[in-house]
């Protein structure tokens, strides 16, 4: 650390300062200051520590503190203030105004005019007095040569308010004296630091007043990426090392998005990492495996790229790819895979005359839709929509449906008949599930940037033409591409100092690291950059391809909800009570006499697991191998008992009665449970 002992505060040191020899390094000796709250600094904040070097690079007056000696107050005022100050005790005193502008001159050159002085004396024109102690500036002196005498053109205060413009000889005698503003005394270097009083004190008294500039300190710290704002009348002692630190780098961290607000012409430069990606970058390309700290990088600009979004169809092994538009490979189509109808829907919207094959035969559970089978050929014709005030009673005619017509190939001699091929119209509801795949009829090669425009994305595209300029293409050689979309990314081209040419793009939306520039010369001639070559794949992450298909599908709206299916065998039935068939004598005689076997005849049951199964008609029957115990009232052994009748025909006998049916249920797989469990206990009482 510098000398302590040649230490001033800042306040007098900055004061002291010729703009003219910034930048200067100053070095902070009095220990911690702290500006905290960044309310008072007006949105700037700083802390000056014990060592901390600044790097000072320009000041701007903001206002100037008066102190009066005599009694100690201060106060500020502003650098505009419109009051003039004399010099106290009193100043340099000239004879004549020839003298007084002849020393102006002397001093400031011929930019000294305009310039305000006071007249000790009353001075007496031809038809104008103009008395002791009046102020008056001098705006205009006739060059040489204009005639014998030359003349000043001077303003004075009118007495009934205004002004006047009188003209003086220069020749004038008198007793004149210099009165200077506050913009004039700061902007000298020998008056900031005398005393002066007021030129029209409003008492009438002369005190003398100290003026203090306060400048805002515009300068550069180590590892601060902002240029620090703060007053010169912070209160810490500081001392200069402009000599000793004139070769100290004060380096300003800056982050990728900064870098892209940098004006164009900063760039090529040399830069240096501070900081590494993340760990969960989302970029996979090899260049990211050398970006390390210390490394350097040349940046050759800042780009907007348009860039596809293409994935591999891989189920094991998926990779992901940004890929410019000026990628040189070219591209064939692919058929697409639909996993449904809706999904045929979607497609058709965006390319009509969507031609398919079925690739998995379809045979749902509907009467008035046609199965589908393997091989068959559709062709997407329109789609129709219902709207609220067509809805109709049955659910399974308000489906939302895909009308599509069905080309069959025909016979030799069907062809000649019918013109070669026939068709039928067929309607898909939206909510069947199916597989279907698209039928493309040309070969034809396009370029990435014509699939884009052409055709409306998620595609399917296979690599036909490796792109010649990249050394490696990694998309050649991978069976089946998806094109799910396009944005257009900002990027960085970079490339390492050991070999210039080979360029890189950095998506700043990807990576996040911080760099700072460096003194070094760039790695080529000057004036004479190399040919980049930049890479047009990018390869990256999952989470990255994630993040985009979500933006990109947000947009879309949902698939259909499926309707509900009206099975007729699932009808909910409202039973009526059933009374079986009146018991044979003999049994009616044993009930009588026995009640307990009676009871334990009606004992056994069968459990519906239905989630609110409707309640049995009970009818007395005997379980299968079922040997009752004899009661103790009976001493002979029991009949087998049948009963009159099947339990179960009240149940159908019911159906043909025209019992009440639930077209409208919203519960109509607990009717379909129900019927299951009748028919289950109708097997099991046939054994």
């Amino acid at each position: 650390m510098a000398d302590t002992m040649c230490s001033l505060p800042l306040q007098q040191l900055i004061s002291t300062i010729n703009t003219k020899r910034l930048p200067i390094i100053l070095q902070v000796c009095s220990g911690i200051y702290f500006q905290g709250s960044v309310y008072e600094m007006s949105g700037s904040e700083v802390c000056l520590s014990t060592g901390d070097l600044v790097k000072v690079i320009g000041l701007t007056l903001m206002y100037v503190t008066c102190e009066d000696t005599t009694s100690k107050q201060k106060s500020e005022l502003s650098i505009n203030h419109k009051g003039l100050f004399k010099q106290f005790p009193e100043g340099r005193r000239y004879q004549s105004l020839k003298d007084m502008f002849g020393v102006k001159v002397q001093e400031t050159g011929d930019s000294c005019l305009p310039f305000s002085f006071i007249s000790c004396c009353e001075l007496t024109l031809d038809d104008l007095v103009v008395g002791p102690g009046t102020v008056m500036m001098a705006l205009l002196v006739e060059p040489r040569g204009m005639g014998e005498t030359r003349r000043m053109l001077c303003r004075m205060n009118g007495s009934q308010g205004g002004s006047v413009e009188v003209v003086l000889p220069l020749c004038c005698q008198g007793e004149f004296y210099e009165c200077f503003s506050l913009q004039e005394i700061m902007s000298t270097a020998g008056l900031c630091n005398g005393y002066f009083c007021c030129v029209e004190a409003t008492d009438g008294a002369e005190r003398p007043l100290v003026f203090c500039p306060v400048y805002e300190v515009e300068a550069r710290m180590h590892m601060r990426k902002d240029m620090v704002r703060f007053p010169s009348s912070l209160e810490v002692d500081v001392v200069e090392v402009t000599d000793q630190q004139e070769d100290m780098p004060f380096i300003a961290p800056l982050t990728l998005d900064e870098l892209l607000l940098l004006p164009d012409h900063t760039f090529p430069a040399m830069v240096q990492i501070l900081e590494t990606p993340k760990v969960d970058h989302l970029v996979r390309s090899g260049w990211v495996e050398e970006l390390r700290v210390n490394q350097e990088l040349v940046l050759h600009g800042k780009v907007s790229v348009t860039m596809a979004l293409l994935s591999s169809t891989r189920r094991h092994k998926r990779q992901y790819f940004l890929v410019s538009e000026g990628y040189g490979g070219k591209f064939r189509r692919r058929p697409r895979e639909f996993l449904s109808v809706f999904e045929l829907y979607v497609a058709a919207t965006q390319a009509p005359g969507l031609r398919v094959t079925v690739t998995q035969s379809s045979q749902e559970a509907e009467d008035d839709v046609t199965d589908l089978v393997v091989g068959e050929e559709l062709e997407v014709m329109g789609y129709h929509i219902r709207a609220q005030e067509e809805q109709q009673p049955n659910p399974k005619q308000n489906a939302d449906v895909l009308i599509c017509r069905r080309i069959e190939e025909l016979s030799e001699d069907e062809q000649e008949e019918e013109g070669g091929s026939s068709s039928a119209t067929l309607v898909l509801p939206l909510h069947w599930h199916g597989l279907f795949r698209e039928v493309i009829s040309n070969n034809k090669k396009y370029k990435i940037k014509d699939l884009c425009q052409q055709f409306s994305l998620p595609l399917n595209v296979k690599v036909a033409s490796r792109d010649s300029n990249l050394v490696s293409d990694p998309l050649y050689g991978i069976s089946s591409l998806c094109l799910e979309g396009v944005t257009v990314e900002t990027v960085i081209q970079a490339s390492f100092p050991t070999s210039p040419e080979l360029c890189f793009s950095i998506p700043t939306r990807c990576l996040s690291m911080v760099i700072y520039f460096t003194q070094h010369s760039l790695p080529w001639p000057r004036d004479e950059p190399p040919v980049s070559h930049v890479d047009m794949v990018t390869e990256v992450t999952e989470l990255f391809y994630l993040e985009n298909c979500r933006l990109i599908y947000s947009q879309q709206p949902p698939p259909p909800r499926p309707p509900k299916t009206n099975l007729s065998s699932a009808r909910k039935v409202t039973p009526k009570p059933c009374n079986p068939e009146p018991l044979t004598d003999s049994y009616s005689a044993q009930s009588a006499n026995g009640s307990d076997t009676e009871e334990r005849l009606r004992k056994p049951s069968v459990t519906c697991k239905a989630k609110a199964p409707l309640p049995l008609p009970k009818v007395p029957w005997k379980p299968a191998h079922s040997s009752p115990t004899p009661s103790h009232k009976f001493s002979e052994p029991l009949q087998s008992i049948k009963p009159q009748g099947n339990p179960y025909e009240a149940v159908n006998n019911s159906k043909k009665e025209g019992l009440s049916f639930s077209e409208d249920s919203d519960h109509d797989y607990e009717s379909a449970d129900l019927l299951d469990t009748i028919k289950k206990m109708q097997e099991f009482a046939m054994y």
